[in-house]
C-alpha cells in the first residue's frame, strides 16, 4: 500500500517538473510582438498551409528580385 503511494507521488512530482520546464520553453520559443516572421516561399504555391496573403507576399517578393 505504501509502495504504490510512493510511486504515485513520484509520478506526480515528475509531471510537475516536466510542466514547470515545458511552459517556459514554450513561451520563450514563441515569436515576440516586434519579431519578423520569415516565410519560406519555395513551396508557397503548392502547399495548402499557406494563406492567400502569404502567397501574395511571396509573389511580390519574387517580383522585386
Amino acid at each position: 500500500m505504501q509502495d504504490s503511494t510512493f510511486r504515485e507521488n513520484i509520478k506526480l512530482a515528475v509531471l510537475v517538473i516536466v510542466f514547470l520546464i515545458a511552459i517556459p520553453i514554450i513561451f520563450l520559443s514563441l515569436p515576440k510582438k516586434g519579431d519578423k516572421i520569415i516565410i519560406n516561399c519555395g513551396i508557397s504555391e503548392i502547399s495548402p498551409d499557406f494563406t492567400t496573403e502569404m502567397r501574395e507576399a511571396c509573389r511580390q517578393a519574387r517580383k522585386q528580385q
